[in-house]
């Protein structure tokens, strides 16, 4: 299959070219590396040009005017060929061996069309980046777990079943579902949400392997951002209205009626093979929230009474304790 890395970037001078070279060091290559310049400032451009213009693995892309993470990588993905794809923060790197990991897990996997890599996070310079040993790489299978489907977590809950961009992949066929997104405007700087979130809604089966396989930098401008946005309640509330609004339209576009999923939740959570307990108790909430059926006569009861059978059967049968870090 080939494989497509997107770098997105804006103002990120002191760090696109290491995410670049983390790109190009693959064990296994990359069939193409995409860069979207998002219109900066602070002379990326020309390191982008001058560093990477001649090289015939790297595609340099600039925007006229700022369009925000999503819109970079919305044109990143639309001048992409990969049927799968990959995300890559311009301040984020990847390990040498990601991409050969990845792909040894969608080939030992054929159903997995979304895979999201743990990311050991490391301050400003890469020197402080904890990899992985070469012995849990070579295990890598140990570490990989189905999370099955996530549409109703997603839609009832709102829960993020992945990790930050540059820890996430997926199948072309489900992004060109989510790309592009006409909520662009209110969503423009959360592509991790949107192609999340978006994945889940599309049933996209999933995985993940919980190795560090992906740099996560934490510095002085993400940090602030961060913080900034989780301390102002203002930006908070306009985010979750957005996502709301977000996930209005894909239902429309899916024709999904909302009123009949939750019965469907203890189906759903037998596709995860080694679910928590928390998990389990956020299903049943779904569960017994579902308005298929008039509350407390004997069918309701009967349906909740299976529905609770059935995960409970689930999650004695199939959960599996290790020291790996899988749950």
């Amino acid at each position: 299959m080939k494989t497509t890395c997107l770098i997105n970037s804006f103002n990120y001078k002191d760090y696109v070219g290491e995410a670049i070279e983390s790109a190009l060091s693959q064990i296994h290559p990359f069939d193409e590396i995409i860069v979207v310049d998002d219109a900066s400032t602070d002379g990326s451009i020309e390191i982008l040009q001058e560093g990477y213009g001649q090289n015939s693995n790297v595609k340099i892309i600039v925007h006229e005017q700022n369009q925000g993470q999503l819109g970079a990588t919305t044109t990143g993905f639309l001048q992409s060929t990969g049927d799968i794809i990959f995300f890559l923060d311009a301040d984020d790197i990847y390990h040498p061996q990601y991409l050969e990991t990845a792909l040894n897990v969608y080939r030992d996997n054929p159903t997995c069309e979304f895979l999201s890599s743990h990311m050991g996070a490391f301050r400003f310079t890469k020197d402080n980046y904890q990899e992985p040993s070469q012995e849990q790489i070579s295990r890598y299978k140990e570490y990989t777990q189905n999370r099955g489907y996530s549409l109703i977590l997603t839609v009832e809950e709102h829960i993020f079943v992945g990790s930050p961009t540059s820890g996430n992949s997926i199948l072309r066929n489900y992004l060109s579902k989510i790309l592009p997104c006409n909520c662009i405007d209110g969503y423009r700087m959360y592509s991790d949400n949107c192609v999340v979130f978006g994945s889940s809604i599309f049933g996209a089966r999933k995985f993940s392997i919980n190795l560090p396989l992906v740099g996560y930098r934490r510095h002085d401008k993400n940090e602030t951002n961060y913080n900034i946005f989780y301390l102002d309640r203002f930006k908070y509330y306009q985010n979750q209205v957005t996502t709301i609004r977000l996930f209005a339209f894909w239902r429309q576009k899916m024709n999904l009626d909302i009123s009949q999923i939750s019965r469907l939740a203890p189906y759903e959570f037998k596709t995860i093979d080694y679910p928590t307990w928390e998990l389990f108790f956020i299903y049943l909430k779904i569960m017994l929230r579902n308005p298929s059926s008039v509350p407390f006569t004997p069918q309701w009861q009967l349906s909740k009474l299976h529905g609770l059978g059935m995960m409970l059967k689930h999650m004695l049968t199939r959960r599996k304790r290790s020291n790996l870090g899988l749950k």
